[in-house]
């Protein structure tokens, strides 16, 4: 873990004692040819010749083979803004075995464009190119982003600045007013010297800095102003008054020859990097200073709010999330700082090397966090719908002690849905659990949770980042399960229903159980110490099978529960008994008097009275009894019975026989 800042100076002192040996001018992209590495990295040329060196590549005679950045297996593969050899800005490079050959991305604009169209899946720089998709993993940049978004994170890599390396004493000395107006076109003469200003070509990271920096914009920037390519002296500076920016970091490493040499002539022949009067200061700072013999960094311009500069490596979020399903465990372990992990690109030897290339480094190196000199950023490619989706729909269902999440996909976006972040929060907002799902999941569940009230949330992402979450907010509880059984009851008799409910955590359930046919509630019980209750439903519940649901509401740690029952109500079985006289003449009319009665019920209906299997009379019921008059008896004894027919509720019956006797 480093505790100390590394500077140029303590590089420039190993050089003069002979610990830290210098090649002769080379630098290449992943060497040897056909070198294809893991992790991808394109564009700033600032940043080119350090990561180049990081990635154990040679650059200017040096091997760095020895101090290679990797994570296990995984190394760095770098390449050069223009061709490393001929210069060219209309090369192509291959970053995968198999993979296509695309243009070169050249600058930090570029690079950032490249990363984007590696994960859209676009044709790489426009519709002329070829699809890039899955050809780069990260870009280097010498500038913030250019649209706002998640979708990358502009990780801090070192501290660089801006200069303006100028040629003639004219310009030895410049104010940012002088610059505004030089570059503006309103200003063309300092110190009886013309000047001839250059800005690097667009999509620069430097030149979009640099622009900022001094009030200006490209929309405002003066149209007879030159584009040259970055951080090169040499083909800038051909004239007196001759002015350009340049990343001091790579003005020291190539006049240090430490980088490959694109100044030095230029140097010779009188280029230096100006003083600068940085805002709020009475005099001028100088970039650099002299130490044994070499160019170090100046901390006061270094870390000026002007004119000083983070530089970055820029990585999709996504891939530097841990919890996600596209976490990229290689890029994450070379490039970020986040708590007690440290970066590859962070560690004492890393940042030996990057000392050595004129950039600081800085405590912050590797961070993540916004608040600490981290940035956020969108997709750079033009056109790209920068939309996020939106909720999905959302259902729980908890189960024993867990809750499942489902939920269906959100309308559709430009940039399709690539995963759903599933979030699950105490009653006290702490994050209990977070997973990170693909696409093609729709459902997820949190299981052995403790009980209490908890807070789920599911959000859609695509390449631009989240969208709005959809939540849900409930107890999380025990499951239970009932039981009911019931016996075929009689027409009048009470049915009853036997509820027993279960827990399977050695909780007793309490709380009231409910029986009903359809939505009509039959009756309610509360469960006793036992977890069972007793239910006693009408005794006038039609002459039917029912079909029942019995459910237990709950209570404070167990779950709803329910169940089905089936209940047989049978018709009652009556009691027939007439009543009749002993004798009777046989000019008179018998009257029998017949009750019918049954358990819970007064039967109605038709009583009949038979001689055998003649009917001599009927009645109706009322309130139980009928007296029906019999027609005249022959003389003799006469055996008769009473029959009642039944009813929707109560079975027929005959009586006992009874005999009447005719005179």
């Amino acid at each position: 873990m480093r505790r100390t800042r590394l500077t140029a100076a303590m590089v420039a002192a190993a050089v003069v004692s002979g610990t830290l040996v210098l090649a002769s001018p080379a630098s290449a992209d992943p060497t040897p040819a056909g070198t294809f590495r893991q992790l991808v990295g394109v564009g700033s040329d600032t940043t080119q010749d350090v990561l180049n060196a990081l990635a154990g590549d040679e650059v200017n005679g040096k091997s760095y083979a020895t101090t290679a950045v990797k994570a296990g297996d995984a190394g760095l593969a770098s390449y050069d803004a223009i061709e490393p050899v001929t210069g060219s800005t209309t090369s192509n490079i291959q970053t995968r075995t198999g993979g296509p050959s695309f243009l070169r991305p050249n600058g930090s604009g570029k690079g950032r464009l490249a990363l984007s169209m590696s994960l859209t899946g676009d044709k790489f720089p426009d519709s002329s190119g070829v699809s890039i998709k899955g050809q780069v993993d990260f870009a280097r940049s010498s500038s913030g982003p250019s649209t706002s978004g998640t979708a990358f994170t502009y990780i801090p890599f070192a501290r660089d600045a801006v200069g303006v390396a100028v040629r003639g004493s004219a310009l030895n000395t410049l104010t940012v007013d002088q610059l505004h107006d030089i570059y503006s076109g309103s200003l063309t003469e300092v110190n009886g010297q013309t000047v001839h200003p250059q800005i690097p070509q667009s999509g620069s990271g430097t030149r979009k800095f640099f622009l900022a920096a001094i009030g200006l914009t490209d929309a405002t920037l003066s149209p007879n102003v030159p584009a040259v390519q970055e951080n090169q002296a040499n083909d800038a500076l051909t004239q007196d008054g001759a002015l350009v920016p340049f990343s001091v970091g790579s003005w020291i490493a190539q006049i240090n020859d430490v980088a490959p040499d694109h100044s030095t002539t230029a140097a010779a022949a009188g280029a230096h990097l100006a003083s600068v009067q940085l805002p709020g200061d009475t005099g001028a700072t100088s970039p650099v200073t002299t130490v044994n013999g070499k160019l170090t960094p100046v901390g006061g311009y270094y870390e000026n709010a002007t004119f000083g500069r983070n530089v970055y490596n820029v990585v999709p979020s996504r891939a530097i999330d841990p919890t996600g399903v596209f976490f990229d465990k290689a890029l994450y372990d070379v490039f970020v700082t986040n708590g007690t992990h440290e970066a590859a690109l962070a560690s004492d030897t890393a940042e030996t090397v990057i000392a050595s290339f004129g950039f600081m480094n800085e405590s912050y190196n590797g961070s993540v966090n916004p608040a600490k000199h981290a940035k956020l950023g969108g997709l750079e490619e033009s056109g790209v719908d920068a939309s996020v989706p939106a909720a999905p729909v959302l259902k729980a269902t908890r189960g024993d002690a867990s809750v499942k999440l489902s939920w269906t996909a959100p309308a559709a976006t430009a940039l399709p849905v690539t995963d759903y972040r599933v979030t699950l929060t105490g009653s006290d907002g702490a994050v209990v659990a977070t997973k990170d799902v693909p696409a093609t999941s729709t459902s997820y569940s949190f299981t052995g949770l403790a009980l209490g009230t908890y807070t789920a949330t599911v959000s859609a992402a695509n390449l631009n980042g989240s969208g709005t979450a959809a939540s849900w907010t409930g107890i999380v509880k025990y499951t239970t399960t009932t039981k009911a059984t019931t016996a075929t009851t009689a027409y009048g008799k009470t049915p009853k229903v036997v509820v027993t409910v279960a827990d399977t955590h050695g909780i007793v359930p309490t709380g009231k159980v409910t029986v009903k046919e359809g939505t009509t509630t039959l009756g309610t019980g509360t469960l006793d110490s036992t977890g069972k209750a007793t239910v006693s439903l009408s005794t006038h519940l039609k002459v039917a099978t029912h079909s029942l649901s019995v459910s237990y509401g709950g209570n404070g740690k167990l779950l709803t529960s329910k169940t089905t029952a089936s209940l047989k109500i049978t018709k009652a079985t009556p009691t027939v008994s007439p009543t009749a006289p002993g004798t009777i003449s046989h000019t008179s009319q018998a009257k029998v008097t017949v009750k019918v009665s049954a358990t819970g019920t007064t039967p109605a209906g038709t009583v009949r009275i038979y001689e055998g299997s003649h009917i001599l009379a009927t009645g109706t019921l009322s309130g139980g009894k009928v007296t029906i008059t019999l027609p005249k008896l022959a003389r003799g004894t006469h055996t008769l019975h009473a029959y009642y027919v039944g009813s929707s509720t109560v079975n027929s019956k005959s009586s006992a026989n009874f005999t009447i006797k005719s005179t």
